[in-house]
């Protein structure tokens, strides 16, 4: 783990998780063009209080990375047996296994490069695999995370083998 330091970015914790529901607004995007997911974001905020919310945390789920594009899904958990909160809403489910969780430091702004500094860098010195099906792995944001400054905790969780 020593070769993290190369990457410019703290290194992951190892955690297990359980499988989980996502429910949220999904977009497409194409080109390398992810100008919309604040609005994205917007949107989901608009809905207010979500039925059948788990904990305080939102999510950014991304997948699809190879091919034609990705997709972002920005939502909260959702219990287990409930019902999409609100039309027009997708849901993900996101598998449970072993992952490494990266801390965010700075802005959501910015986020983009801690993202390309653990895939381009830490990935490839870590001696672990990527166990995304479909190139999935998601953004964890905090209690703490204000979205008009952009700030607050924000956890990367890429899963591993």
């Amino acid at each position: 783990m020593a070769e993290v330091n190369r990457a410019s970015i703290p290194a992951p914790r190892i955690e297990e998780r359980a499988a989980s529901r996502i429910a949220g607004i999904d977009r497409h995007y194409r080109g390398g063009d992810m100008s919309g997911i604040p609005a994205q974001w917007g949107e989901l905020g608009a809905h207010g209080d979500v039925p059948g919310k788990k904990g305080a945390a939102h999510y950014g789920i991304c997948c699809g990375l190879k091919g034609e594009g990705m997709h972002y899904l920005c939502g909260v958990e959702i219990a287990t047996g409930s019902r999409l909160p609100f039309p027009g809403w997708e849901e993900v489910t996101l598998p449970g296994g072993k992952y490494a969780v990266f801390e965010h430091q700075g802005s959501a702004a910015d986020l983009h490069q801690t993202i390309h500094a653990i895939w381009e860098n830490w990935l490839l010195h870590s001696g672990l695999t990527f166990a995304g099906e479909h190139g999935l792995f998601f953004e964890k944001y905090g209690p703490d995370f204000d979205a008009a400054t952009g700030t607050g905790r924000i956890e990367i969780w890429i899963p591993v083998i």
